[in-house]
């Protein structure tokens, strides 16, 4: 697998985070959008890829992908009304992170309206997209923002949640891909540059396993740490989805913790007050990793290894650290937990979420470190998932014929049933 160090997740999500009344307006009319009674964050969120899984790619069929190493939002295309009669409403991108902040992009995307694709009085909205954040090389050795999409909640004010992975994409290719490629064509204009480009996610048959990982992934413009197996014949699901399998290589199985940092060491001032004061520029006497059991009960689980050499980096961030959320893996062989290195070196902070892994997800996660499945192991498994999928698709052919067949009976026999005597 092609080695990417650090990753691609921009430092910031573009555009205005929005306060309290503007952000719970727009919660309301996301979960009214999506018929849920409740407005939390409504993004699936996979499991770790486990021994049975290999199992579970022969049972039912499967999409894969690419894991991107970016920042995890919710697109929400919406409007607003102007106040003028021309144009009476105009479009706004709506970026949700997982701690359920909204952000207003300020430049809005604009994806024209599929009915009338060249009428720039009409776009798309009502429509919320599952995707990723990520900045891609460019050729000169920059960044270009790109938002990547691999699946959508709504599209043009339909809630498509309840529908099959293949019905979800199907849609939201009829409805917002092709006309967005036929407006750029007929104005023989690119993609929108600013705030971000917005891409597909190229998804794959799950036997092209050989294929992702000898051609897509050391071609990729941006950091990967994986690969997510996501079921053809399931319904989006709010939170986390056992029909979204999350693989990684052992290097890249990593937990989010929140740091708690220990004692620091006592000195004297010599300044004539009482007492010795914590020396805050030498190392405390730990770095502790706590993990979510459940609401406010977090548990020390761990210490993080930290050199001196790395110390000196932290305190070189002028940024709070005790209490953070940082992503972690287990190093080989010694075992020690260490933070995951940003391109820069520092860590990577996951300030996109509110809490720490909780100790479910912990356990899993720990399952795949034990007992991995390796590269090898899903290379091996190839021919196997492929054999599945082809007869899974051939009785999944075999039984819409026969659903077609017995229409045909029923409407026939209602047609000879209507005939006079």
């Amino acid at each position: 697998m092609a080695a990417h160090v650090g990753s691609s997740a921009p430092p910031s999500i573009p555009g205005i985070q929005l306060g309290k009344e503007d952000s719970d307006e727009l919660k309301k009319a996301v979960a009214g959008l999506l018929e849920r009674d409740n407005l939390r964050f409504p993004g699936a969120q996979p499991v770790s890829f486990a021994r049975q899984h290999l199992a579970e790619l022969q049972h039912r069929e499967y999409f894969l992908c690419e894991k991107t190493d970016g920042i995890r939002c919710l697109m929400y295309l919406t409007y607003r009304d102007t106040g003028i009669p021309d144009p009476a409403v105009e479009p706004v991108t709506i970026l949700i992170d997982r701690k359920n902040n909204y952000y207003d992009t300020q430049t809005p995307i604009r994806f024209p309206y599929h009915g009338d694709f060249q009428n720039p009085q009409m776009f798309l909205y009502g429509t919320i997209l599952d995707g990723e954040l990520v900045n891609d090389q460019t050729p000169d050795g920059g960044r270009q923002l790109i938002f990547y999409i691999f699946d959508c909640l709504a599209v043009d004010e339909t809630n498509m949640t309840t529908k099959t992975l293949d019905k979800r994409l199907g849609y939201m290719q009829e409805r917002l891909i092709k006309p967005w490629k036929k407006y750029m064509a007929w104005s023989k204009t690119g993609p929108q540059q600013d705030p971000f480009l917005v891409k597909e996610k190229q998804f794959h048959s799950a036997y092209n396993i050989a294929n992702l990982f000898d051609n897509v992934l050391p071609n990729l413009k941006h950091g990967n740490d994986g690969l997510i197996f996501t079921c053809k014949t399931t319904r989006y699901v709010f939170g986390t989805d056992a029909g979204i399998l999350k693989w990684k290589p052992p290097h890249e199985n990593t937990i989010d913790f929140r740091l708690r940092l220990g004692e620091f060491p006592l000195y004297d001032p010599e300044d004539g007050e009482e007492g010795p004061l914590p020396d805050y520029d030498a190392m405390p006497d730990r770095f502790e990793l706590h993990v979510n059991h459940n609401k406010n009960d977090y548990r020390h689980f761990a210490d993080l290894s930290v050199t001196p050499e790395e110390w000196s980096m932290l305190k070189s961030l002028n940024q709070r650290l005790d209490g953070r959320i940082i992503e972690c893996y287990r190093s080989a062989p010694d075992g020690h937990w260490r933070f995951k290195k940003d391109d820069d070196g520092t860590p990577r902070w996951r300030d996109d979420k509110t809490d720490a892994n909780h100790i479910r997800t912990v356990d899993s996660v720990l399952e795949s470190i034990n007992e991995p499945v390796t590269e090898e192991d899903l290379r091996r498994a190839e021919q196997k998932i492929k054999e599945a999928v082809y007869r899974l698709r051939k009785e999944e052919a075999a039984y819409q014929q026969g659903q077609m067949d017995n229409a045909k009976k029923r409407k026939l026999s209602e047609a000879n049933g209507a005939r006079p005597n």
